[in-house]
């Protein structure tokens, strides 16, 4: 099982990190780009994170300054179904997190 760098649980699925491990799979798992990993990250953990019901996530890529999102279009669904190429001008935003609205000018770009 593998480990996003970055991970979000909504509230009613939040784990209680005093329990023992495994926690339940995340609701949003994210991977930043290492170079060491990057080929990993988006082939083998993709895979992965699929199989093992993420419903979405989100892989960003700092030297192309953009995030590939993947995410399920409804629960139960096997597979990725929505792929996303977010780059400069676009905004990050998930069906899970409302409200939520990320420029990546600002992620990627700011002085």
């Amino acid at each position: 099982m593998y480990k996003p760098d970055i991970l979000w649980y909504s509230e009613p699925r939040k784990p209680d990190l005093r329990s023992p491990r495994p926690y339940p799979t995340p609701d949003i798992g994210a991977e930043v780009r290492s170079p060491s990993t990057w080929r990993f990250d988006i082939g083998a953990k993709k895979r992965g994170y699929e199989r093992q019901g993420l419903p979405e996530l989100w892989l960003v890529d700092t030297e192309a300054a953009e995030i590939l999102v993947f995410r399920r279009s409804r629960a139960g669904t096997a597979e990725f179904d929505v792929a996303l190429e977010l780059a400069a001008g676009d905004h990050l935003e998930s069906p899970q997190l409302t409200g939520f609205s990320l420029d990546l000018e600002e992620l990627f770009f700011k002085d």
